[in-house]
């Protein structure tokens, strides 16, 4: 029984895989076709003639590098400010004991309930009062907080580390800023790399809000500007489609450097 449940679940888990590749695999291999082939039937997996027009047309045909800028600024900024900001709450409501410390992180994470399109318009009017309506701090300031998930996930992690450090700490001098920087964030890495990773993916693949607090083609990120690649009769989905590859080849290789720290955050979580 136990062979034919192993059986079953790889057989599982491979058809999963083709379903998962299969999209991506056709998404490359049609973003290196003529155009005339998209569409031929039977399908053909294999570009003949390879071509790399497709590329170069999505450069010529639309400020594709001014794009990737756009995106590549928001992320990071976004990634540090979520970084610095939910490893400070975390550390807050794991580490620090203070009065409705309880009750105030339920509240917070009952925030999680709350789906986003919801808190949509007030953030939008928000950004309004403001004057920050078609700038970059209307598409940075409103993602670089309220990580609910960020803070869960991060201070599930502290729960984990000894006490007793910050305990040892306080003898040595230190105080709860020093404590945080020294010894709790160095700790962390494997977790806040994790969160790295969710991050940068949500933040690169961001479509709606940008879309929404944007106008000027100078502000638009890489999701917004594969979207004006569709006519309003026709589209070019071998331009489409090198465009995405391009889109997703960053999110790939930085997936490829940061597994080690993904999977094991991943199993230290599992232990505890």
């Amino acid at each position: 029984m136990k062979k034919i449940t192993s059986a079953l679940t790889y057989l599982v888990l491979m058809f999963m895989t083709v379903i998962v590749a299969v999209p991506f695999l056709w998404m490359i291999g049609t973003s290196f076709k003529p155009q005339k082939q998209t569409f031929n039937y039977p399908p053909e997996w294999i570009p003949k003639p390879f071509t790399l027009d497709n590329f170069s047309r999505v450069w010529q045909e639309m400020p594709f590098g001014h794009f990737i800028w756009n995106t590549v600024f928001v992320t990071l900024v976004i990634l540090v400010g979520q970084l610095l900001f939910s490893s400070m709450a975390a550390y807050s409501f794991s580490r620090l004991n203070y009065p409705g410390r309880e009750t105030i992180f339920l509240i917070f994470i009952g925030s999680l309930m709350i789906p986003e399109i919801v808190t949509m318009i007030p953030q939008y009017l928000i950004m309004k009062q403001l004057s920050w309506l078609d700038t970059y701090k209307a598409i940075i300031v409103p993602q670089m907080f309220g990580n609910a998930f960020g803070v869960f996930m991060l201070r599930q992690y502290l729960l984990g580390i000894p006490k007793e450090l910050d305990d040892a700490a306080k003898i040595d001098g230190s105080g709860i800023v020093r404590t945080f920087t020294t010894m709790i964030l160095p700790l962390s890495k494997p977790i806040l790399s994790t969160l790295a990773v969710f991050v940068l993916v949500k933040s690169w693949n961001n479509f709606l809000w940008p879309l929404v607090v944007t106008t000027s083609p100078k502000k638009y990120v890489l999701t917004i500007g594969l979207a004006n690649l569709n006519g309003q009769y026709t589209a070019d989905w071998s331009a489409i489609m090198a465009a995405s590859f391009m889109a997703l080849l960053p999110i790939i290789v930085l997936f490829v450097f940061f597994q080690r720290y993904f999977i094991q955050s991943i199993q230290m979580s599992g232990m505890k």
